[in-house]
């Protein structure tokens, strides 16, 4: 009680210290009008979290531990023998040592590296580090969002109740963690089928929301590019137009991928 009062007393002493510095250097503007406004109403987010289909995830965890049970039968088969292939020491002895693989670079504990970057190189070389990629991705799906949100429900409520930290992110935008809701994947299939777990009770329904390309408006206003600011006013996708120069595709060919990459370039 003492440790918890003096946390307390400590603070408030401090804000009266560094308050009027604060205001006099004009520095409290965006915490008072925005951060601070802006608590209840994440804490109330927080309180009524997110509703999430476990029958649906249950199944998904089935089907993922069905293909993982897949492919490692097929990386073994590859290999001409049974290994674990979620150890990295096993599996960098069997490509480097064993199948001759090119490339094996030991790091500091003396265990051979095979990162995604190692395996992407070696699958040119063997079908075997293509597998293993696959593996790694169907496990990371199944244990960091099929299991752990199923773990992350609320028996009370049947929801999950993430917490948003509003300085959590040097860019400035929300971070949510325990868990993390915002990297849940959306470039693959299965990481789609994942985002359909999350469901709106009877009656009511979710709705997206997102600023369309705020980055690119406020740079052509602050530029004054004409070219850019011509191409908002007619409504025109930028990141489309971007992948049509850049990979010399028409826009009524335009694929996701191609899109993705030309607004990584914007």
């Amino acid at each position: 009680a003492a440790y918890a009062a003096e946390d307390a007393e400590v603070t408030w002493r401090l804000w009266h210290l560094f308050r009027p510095r604060l205001h006099a250097a004009r520095v409290t503007t965006v915490y008072e009008t925005l951060e601070r406004p802006l608590v209840p109403v994440l804490a109330r987010m927080e309180m009524a979290g997110v509703q999430v289909d476990r029958d649906t995830l249950s199944r998904m965890s089935g089907a993922f531990a069905q293909t993982l049970a897949r492919l490692e039968a097929e990386i073994q088969e590859m290999a001409g023998r049974p290994f674990n292939v979620g150890s990295t020491k096993q599996l960098g002895e069997l490509l480097f040592d064993e199948m001759r693989l090119p490339g094996g670079t030991r790091s500091a504990n003396g265990t051979y590296v095979t990162d995604v970057n190692v395996l992407e190189d070696l699958a040119t070389e063997h079908p075997l580090p293509g597998r293993v990629l696959d593996w790694r991705q169907v496990s990371k799906l199944k244990s960091t969002y099929t299991d752990k949100l199923q773990d992350a429900i609320n028996p009370e409520t049947g929801r999950v109740h993430t917490s948003y930290s509003i300085a959590g992110a040097n860019t400035g935008r929300l971070a949510s963690s325990d868990p993390n809701l915002q990297n849940i994947p959306v470039r693959t299939e299965e990481g789609r089928r994942i985002r359909q777990a999350f469901v709106a009770p009877e009656g009511k329904c979710l709705v997206s929301l997102d600023y369309s390309q705020i980055e690119l408006r406020l740079l052509a206003h602050m530029a004054d590019l004409p070219e850019l600011k011509e191409a908002f006013r007619n409504g025109q996708d930028i990141h489309a137009i971007t992948a049509s120069e850049m990979f010399g595709v028409p826009l009524d060919q335009m694929t996701p991928e191609l899109r993705r990459r030309a607004k990584a370039i914007n």
